[in-house]
């Protein structure tokens, strides 16, 4: 369903909870603490720059969504450049800067699931080092959350995206292909699920992360086929967008692997849909279950975690 901006929501059938939660009853009174993840590898060139921005700008941008920034905590997917000196020495964000550091360099998805399980916000934002999709749409992925949608998703394809500065026709092509893929290998509407810019209520999103298999670009097809399965709000949204020619992306390696990690996906998703293989608890259940879920991810056994300096919690 579009709404004015021309927002996809998408609201699985089989949901029957109020729309909205109780757990944040009263919310609209007080802003609410938003933690930052940007995965990173190998960005000692572009880190500066994204650590100078959030520090100058990023609480008067977050004050018209109505979010207070908690901590930006930046996943080091083990850069071998000068990466890990810059967040261990950076004056920027005193107080709110964490860093993680993977003992090795596993993927995006497994830095991002990483910064997703260290985070402490009500709400978690999902962004790119270059910030591609500048900070200001956090606004209307905010607006979602508001309105009761667990995960907002922001998107390049839909009539109301701005796309500043297009990819080259090529890389443009490929996106367009996965899309296109995954929605005839799942049978989900979205139109754009590898837009690097999401928005997450981590309340009722942990156990995405906790079902998260996939390390490399495609997580992202991952954590909206399990958002299905767990009858999570979903909400697909318009946002702005330019492209970035500094790119860690390899066009053939990472399109490749993306095919095979989609193919996995969508097998594993028709598989726990046969009687008897499903997994997901009952909907009420989920943040009691995801806790002793036998997948879950041991994260101080797979990172190093700098928490300097220790945050208060939300």
């Amino acid at each position: 369903m579009l709404d004015a901006r021309g927002a996809i929501h998408f609201h699985p059938r089989w949901v029957s909870r109020p729309y909205g939660h109780w757990d944040e009853l009263g919310e609209s009174m007080k802003r609410r603490a938003l933690s930052i993840v940007v995965p990173v590898f190998n960005e000692e060139r572009r880190l500066p720059a994204l650590l100078d921005r959030l520090d100058a700008e990023a609480d008067a941008v977050l004050v018209s969504a109505e979010l207070e920034l908690l901590e930006v905590i930046v996943v080091d997917d083990g850069s071998d450049d000068g990466t890990s000196d810059i967040l261990a020495t950076s004056a920027r964000l005193p107080g709110r800067l964490r860093s993680i550091r993977l003992p090795a360099h596993v993927g995006k998805g497994a830095a991002v699931r990483a910064g997703a399980q260290a985070a402490r916000g009500d709400r978690i934002l999902m962004t790119d080092v270059d910030l591609s999709t500048p900070l200001e749409e956090v606004v209307h992925l905010s607006a979602e959350l508001d309105r009761g949608v667990d995960f907002a998703m922001g998107s390049r394809s839909l009539p109301a995206s701005d796309i500043v500065v297009h990819q080259p026709a090529h890389r443009e092509l490929a996106g367009k292909t996965f899309n296109l893929l995954f929605r005839l290998a799942t049978g989900l509407a979205w139109r754009d699920t590898q837009c690097g810019f999401k928005l997450f209520r981590r309340t009722t999103t942990r156990e995405l992360f906790e079902l998260q298999r996939v390390d490399g670009f495609a997580y992202d097809a991952e954590l909206c086929v399990n958002a299905d399965r767990l009858g999570l709000r979903v909400s697909e949204v318009p946002v702005r967008w330019m492209n970035n020619v500094d790119t860690r992306v390899t066009f053939f390696g990472s399109s490749v692997q993306m095919a095979l990690d989609l193919a996995r996906i969508a097998w594993r998703a028709r598989q726990l849909k046969r009687p008897g293989l499903d997994e997901t608890p009952p909907r009420e259940a989920v943040g009691e279950a995801s806790a002793g879920r036998k997948h879950a991810v041991d994260l101080d056994a797979r990172v190093a975690v700098d928490d300097r300096p220790e945050l208060p919690q939300p």
